[in-house]
């Protein structure tokens, strides 16, 4: 049905835009909306480090390599969180998540991170069944740093492995071999207590089906809590783009390769259905990780952002902070907060009627129905008693489908209004 294949949400980002943009709004009033009592929807904190000490071969994100202290960019945050703290939004909600992302997290020294977490501690109320992740790398995740995690209620870790293969981990820049990625998540696993959660990415130059099964294999051995698994995408501005460009790097760009790496992999994590799918790019132990950062994104609720490279969304306004001195502020439309929306629970490889009538008017659901059996046509999905389920292959094309009934419905509700 497609020749070239979306391979991120991420590659849907202005598409609702481009139909119904969004209107900016200035600091004032959006310190205004934070000195309102919130609505009750479920919330969420991003922090995000913009540092790394090594950087991966593919990365073009908002981060730096660490070339001195952290101390500035640790009071920075601190400042952040005694200042919203303050506000009648933090006083009167309970977050059911916060995640730091990066960047690597865990690049700051125990005492910087230790200063961060209190900022938190003092400043922010949690629900009872939170979830706290720090993304993280195995070289400098430290007993120190794991015990002092541990002491402010950090109970998930997301570590980018990228791969187990050898030749994998030079392709990536990543530190340490196969046998002591190994080691190392084991011991982990036995000193830290919450979810150990990993990040593959697959289909670097000249994979063999083998590796990723063996990446499969050594997920369910270890019982790590989850794993993404993303097929290796060329970002503008990394170090693996201009090797491209300069022809020292041949990538596969061959969409059956691309697929049968996925299915492999997928293949052999749910073989034996300790594991399940848990949306388009993620696996989970059926006893394990639940990743509540997604669930609060996906179904509409706030995620608060701070630091500098941070985004999120707070009662209906877009907030992307691009550095200390600089923010941006907008409304969005209805029509934005709909489709969104949906975006967000087609990121699940099983929903209801009922969960897409939620969100969508029953003219809107028209269109949404229609392509829907276009993509069973075509076995992409699977429509039975008021379900829509995606077969394996709805799975890798997933988010080409986000695009493409998005695109269908916003078309059609804009060409109702011209009439």
């Amino acid at each position: 049905m497609y020749t070239v294949r979306m391979k991120s949400h991420h590659d849907s980002t202005g598409l609702i835009n481009k139909y119904f943009p969004d209107k900016p709004v200035d600091v004032n009033y959006f310190n205004q909306i934070l000195n309102i009592v919130p609505d009750d929807r479920d919330k969420a904190i991003y922090v995000h480090t913009p540092f790394c000490d090594k950087i991966c071969s593919f990365c073009n994100l908002n981060r730096k390599q660490l070339d001195g202290s952290l101390d500035e960019y640790t009071d920075f945050i601190v400042d952040e969180f005694n200042k919203y703290g303050q506000t009648t939004y933090f006083k009167n909600s309970k977050f059911k998540v916060i995640f730091f992302g990066g960047g690597t997290p865990t690049v700051y020294n125990p005492i910087q991170l230790e200063k961060i977490l209190v900022a938190i501690k003092d400043n922010v109320s949690l629900t009872e069944d939170y979830e706290f992740t720090f993304e993280t790398t195995l070289h400098n995740l430290t007993p120190k740093k794991i015990e002092i995690l541990q002491k402010y209620g950090v109970n998930r870790l997301s570590i980018g492995i990228q791969s187990f293969s050898d030749r994998g981990r030079v392709f990536y820049n990543r530190t340490y071999s196969q046998e002591e990625v190994i080691k190392r998540l084991k011991e982990l696993k036995k000193s830290f207590v919450g979810d150990v959660c990993i990040d593959i990415i697959y289909n670097f130059p000249n994979q063999q089906v083998e590796e990723v099964i063996q990446d499969a294999k050594i997920i369910k051995q270890l019982q790590l809590s989850s794993s993404s698994f993303y097929s290796l995408m060329v970002h503008q501005g990394s170090k693996l783009s201009k090797d491209v460009d300069k022809k020292e790097v041949v990538l596969n760009e061959d969409v059956n390769k691309d697929y049968q790496l996925f299915d492999s992999f997928l293949t052999e994590v749910l073989n034996d259905e300790e594991y399940h799918l848990l949306e388009l790019t993620k696996v989970a132990r059926k006893t394990g990780d639940k990743y509540q950062y997604i669930q609060v994104r996906n179904s509409g609720g706030d995620t608060f952002p701070i630091g500098n490279g941070a985004g999120g969304n707070v009662q209906g306004i877009g907030v992307f902070r691009m550095n200390k001195q600089m923010s941006f502020y907008s409304m969005y439309s209805e029509m934005h907060i709909k489709m969104s929306r949906l975006g967000g629970i087609m990121q699940f490889p099983k929903y209801s009627k009922s969960d897409i009538l939620s969100i969508l008017s029953p003219e809107e659901y028209e269109y949404f129905y229609e392509k829907m059996k276009s993509f069973q046509e075509k076995h992409l999905v699977i429509i039975e008693n008021d379900n829509f389920s995606l077969t394996k292959k709805g799975v890798f094309w997933g988010n080409n489908m986000i695009v493409d009934i998005s695109t269908y419905i916003l078309e059609n509700i804009v060409k109702s209004q011209q009439i």
